[in-house]
């Protein structure tokens, strides 16, 4: 990447980049949010504005600049710009959902986010000022709040901060599987790395429409796609009513969604039965890439049916990025399409027994760990839970999988949700893909529960699709016959709609504890009520 004028180009890296690209055609749309269009002047001037702003604040090398904006706003790229221009590290306050916009960080959280980052600036919009001062007061002094600031230049004598790919870049904090949110160090060259992953494949500009937060995995997509001269459609929220009218009226070329998500959409467009009116609303659209949980193979073959040679499943964590990709062409494989694909370049995977720590061979399962330029660099002020996971440049997910003959990952489920039933260990994932299977299942979520003699035992929630209504004994038989007896759930609950946690999955924390109040219910009954 080289950056060719402007007083960006003595800085260097992705962003001077971006700048670069926007200055060469002020009046391009780079951006359409709400009910706003942004020209590349408008963001450049936006980004100067910010930088200069900072550097009045001493924002440089060491600083970690708080980000507090509405939902997938311009400003949640400009103000990174700025900050990492300067040499400073971004922390996003709204959210540590991947996947969704919906529910925003309690002041409390956000307040321990930019305690625990020691950030000595807040950048808020208008919607947010509020929030920040709030922020500000509650922290005690120490934190300046700055807005959006008016267009400036930056003189050619001006010193300047040259781009550190080693220097950290962003905090950013994820909820994880269990557990309060925790910070995960990113250095320039894993977000950078990310940014050329992307950029690798394509040889035209990228359209994007992003429908989830800018702040975690889309943010390098974004990047990207204004780097090879794109436009990005910026929604607040995913609503697969309105997919399909944002591909046609902006002619999108590609769209990231979580794999829950991809349902939702399928399932919407399937109601429609209009496939003409489907295909064409879609026409421009080369690339739907889905990420986030492991897709049921049943779910993923409607897909492909309605969607055809445009999907692309990546298997990816926040601590080290991408890991695997799943191309359009595999997704017609039926073996292929139980898998989570092969490595990026650059990644690397090798699974280890999760009790003895021999790496395992092909074909036996394991925990997966990886290795690639884009791995964090750490957990934020915690060197215990970095040096579980860190080991040599190796990460541990913590998920568990196995590697067939030719190179492709296959996924099982976490290491913390292994059922034992009578001794075998079951992974949830694997029996709930064959109750995906069965006609007329909608969702499926499998979770083992305790009794009050600590003895383990599997259990299942189902949702139908409309008219459908297998029976419990139906599934059972399935399961067993797909997999083993031991992998049937005692007892299987219908419920109209499965209740979600804040990413989009299965609650199985809530169906855990809906179990609990049934823990009397007669053995082996299907029910049909509200979670």
């Amino acid at each position: 990447m080289t950056s060719s004028h402007g007083w960006w180009s003595r800085i260097g890296g992705y962003a001077a980049d971006i700048m670069s690209v926007l200055a060469d055609e002020p009046e391009r749309i780079v951006a359409h949010w709400r009910d706003r269009r942004f020209s590349a002047r408008e963001l450049t001037g936006s980004v100067t504005g910010t930088y200069r702003a900072m550097r009045t604040l001493d924002v440089g090398p060491g600083s970690v600049v708080g980000i507090l904006v509405a939902p997938n706003s311009p400003d949640m790229l400009t103000a990174r710009y700025a900050a990492h221009l300067l040499g400073a590290a971004v922390c996003y306050l709204r959210t540590t959902n991947p996947g969704s916009n919906a529910a925003a960080l309690s002041a409390a959280d956000q307040l321990r986010m930019l305690r625990e980052t020691h950030a000595a600036v807040v950048y808020a919009d208008d919607e947010n000022h509020a929030r920040a001062l709030e922020l500000a007061d509650g922290a005690g002094g120490g934190i300046t709040v700055l807005g959006p600031a008016a267009e400036g230049d930056v003189p050619a004598s001006e010193a300047v901060t040259r781009w550190d790919p080693q220097r950290l870049a962003v905090v950013g904090y994820t909820s994880g599987s269990t557990g309060r949110p925790k910070g995960i160090r990113m250095s320039g060259r894993a977000w950078e790395g990310t940014v050329r992953i992307t950029l690798a494949p394509e040889t035209d500009p990228i359209h994007l429409l992003v429908t989830t937060p800018l702040s975690h995995t889309v943010g390098p997509m974004a990047d990207a796609a204004v780097t090879s001269r794109g436009t990005l459609v910026l929604r607040e929220e995913f609503r697969a009513e309105r997919f399909a009218d944002d591909i046609a009226e902006h002619g999108v070329t590609r769209a990231f969604m979580a794999t829950a998500h991809l349902y939702r959409l399928h399932d919407h467009l399937a109601d429609l039965d209009a496939p003409e009116r489907t295909a064409a609303a879609l026409a421009t659209l080369r690339h739907l890439v889905y990420s986030g949980s492991s897709a049921a193979p049943a779910r993923v073959a409607d897909a492909v049916r309605l969607f055809g040679p445009r999907l692309l499943q990546a298997y990816g964590t926040s601590e080290g990025g991408r890991v695997t990709l799943l191309d359009p062409g595999e997704h017609y494989d039926p073996w292929l399409s139980t898998t989570v694909g092969r490595p990026f370049p650059e990644v690397e995977i090798s699974l280890y027994d999760t009790e003895s720590g021999a790496r395992v061979s092909p074909g036996e399962v394991g925990e997966v760990w990886m290795r690639s330029p884009h791995l964090m660099d750490g957990y934020w002020n915690d060197d215990d839970l970095t040096a579980r996971v860190l080991r040599d440049g190796w990460y541990a997910t913590g998920d568990i999988g196995y590697l067939d003959e030719r190179g492709y990952l296959h996924l099982l489920g976490r290491t913390s949700e292994v059922v034992k039933v009578n001794g075998v260990k079951i992974h949830p994932t694997v029996v709930e893909q064959e109750i995906l299977a069965i006609d007329g299942v909608r969702h499926a979520a499998v979770y083992g529960w305790r009794d009050d003699d600590a003895i383990e035992s599997l259990h299942a929630a189902v949702a139908f699709q409309p008219g459908s209504a297998p029976t419990a004994d139906e599934i059972r038989k399935h399961v067993s016959t797909s997999l083993s007896a031991a992998h049937a759930p005692s007892e299987i609950f219908v419920l109209d709609e499965l209740p979600t946690n804040h990413s989009g999955k299965a609650d199985k924390v809530l169906l855990r504890s809906l179990h609990s109040r049934r823990a009397h219910a007669p053995h082996g009954v299907a029910e049909r009520r509200k979670p």
